[in-house]
């Protein structure tokens, strides 16, 4: 049965519902406010410290300031305030140096080098067609001086030694090398290298019999196109398995393994990101048609980043099989943005996934077939010839993709 309602109770009802929505619009609201006035307090406490201590350094300290690192430390003491491992604050000449790097075009002497453990530098790669090349620096030699003055010797050691290495375009540089040989007998001679402007080969590869050997090094805007290259050269003279070895390769940016992975996995989607708020997919391939032969990837605890995700897709999408050691394990994600006056800070966004990874942060990626290099073969030092009877890795991976067939 109906009622009616008399219209004074409808609008007395409305009345009430009007009141009870702007009292819970206002709590909200309030709410919002305090919160706001709370972080705002907070900041200005945090500025009026900083403010002070600003002062009482100024009018205090016994020396100069360096006001560039100043700034440049306070901006990474943020960052590193953050927790977070990977995030980076760049200097403007910090991220433009970085931004030259993934492009696949750099300035330098022609090689790689990392630290030795006397403090020298160690060559790790050398530049196809660079001075350092033509001059016969090989991987595995050591420089022990820079411009004439021991390395050891710099005020800031290794880091003031190779920063000389940081300059402009048809620089000079002295290299003081020291070069041991298979029967332990070093020998000491002195090149000069020139500074140059060139393409970063990131992929290189050969045929070792019926297969294909692809060294990927880094991922850099160069590196898709050069791995097509190869990839269809080495097929086109007879290869029918592939071995890509990854080892060493501690990553680089997302679009260079999408393109990477388009000349082999046909369409799929291969990666998915996790965001704090949000959930899409990262790495989607597009080609039509898809490599289809035996493969193996060749990793190690260096292999890192975009060159894990690379494993983890063939892997799971092309049946690869995975020989070496467990690999980095760095299943997240960073977004680099540019800061006002060319400055940059760099910080974690979200986790990262392949279809079958689940999450692998901190544990990697383990092998199919986990074999260690001997201790006294150096990777970067090993030649060609003596891989074949040395690295024990390469070795158990021809061994693979031969039985797969």
């Amino acid at each position: 049965m109906n009622k009616k309602i008399s219209l004074g109770i409808t609008i007395g009802l409305m009345a009430l519902a009007a009141a009870v929505t702007f009292i819970i619009t206002y709590n909200y609201s309030l709410n919002v406010f305090n919160e706001k006035v709370k972080s705002v307090s907070e900041k200005e406490s945090i500025y009026t410290q900083l403010s002070e201590m600003d002062k009482y350094v100024r009018a205090n300290f016994f020396a100069d300031i360096d006001e560039d690192m100043l700034i440049n430390s306070l901006m990474s003491g943020y960052v590193n305030g953050l927790d977070d491992r990977f995030a980076q604050y760049y200097s403007p000449e910090e991220y433009a140096a970085q931004m030259q790097r993934q492009s696949g075009i750099t300035v330098g002497p022609g090689f790689s080098w990392d630290k030795e453990e006397s403090g020298y530098i160690r060559i790790t790669e050398v530049t196809k067609g660079s001075s350092a090349e033509s001059e016969g620096l090989m991987a595995g030699d050591i420089i022990t001086a820079v411009n004439n003055t021991d390395v050891i010797a710099y005020e800031k050691g290794y880091d003031e030694a190779v920063s000389l290495f940081n300059c402009d375009e048809g620089t000079k540089i002295k290299l003081h090398i020291k070069r041991t040989n298979e029967d332990g007998i070093s020998e000491f001679f002195t090149v000069d290298v020139v500074s140059e402007k060139m393409e970063i080969i990131s992929v290189e590869g050969r045929l070792i019999e019926n297969t294909a050997y692809i060294k990927i090094t880094t991922f850099n805007e160069k590196t898709p196109d050069q791995f097509r290259s190869e990839l269809k050269r080495l097929i086109g003279e007879g290869a029918d398995t592939i071995i890509f070895d990854l080892r060493n390769n501690s990553g680089g940016i997302t679009d260079s393994l999408q393109g990477a992975l388009d000349c082999i996995l046909g369409e799929k989607d291969v990666v998915t990101a996790y965001f704090k708020d949000s959930t899409e997919v990262l790495v989607h391939t597009t080609e039509a048609e898809q490599v289809k032969m035996p493969m193996a990837v060749i990793v190690n605890g260096n292999t890192a980043s975009s060159a894990e995700l690379f494993a983890f897709a063939l892997r799971d999408e092309a049946g690869a099989q995975i020989v070496g050691t467990a690999t980095y394990g760095k299943g997240v994600m960073q977004f680099t943005h540019k800061l006002t006056g060319g400055a940059a800070v760099k910080i974690t966004v979200a986790t990262l996934q392949t279809k079958n990874s689940g999450d692998y942060n901190g544990t990697g990626l383990k092998p199919n077939f986990e074999v260690a290099l001997p201790a006294e073969v150096d990777l970067a030092a090993i030649t060609e010839e003596r891989q074949l009877t040395d690295d024990t890795q390469l070795i158990k991976a021809i061994e693979v993709v031969s039985t797969i067939k």
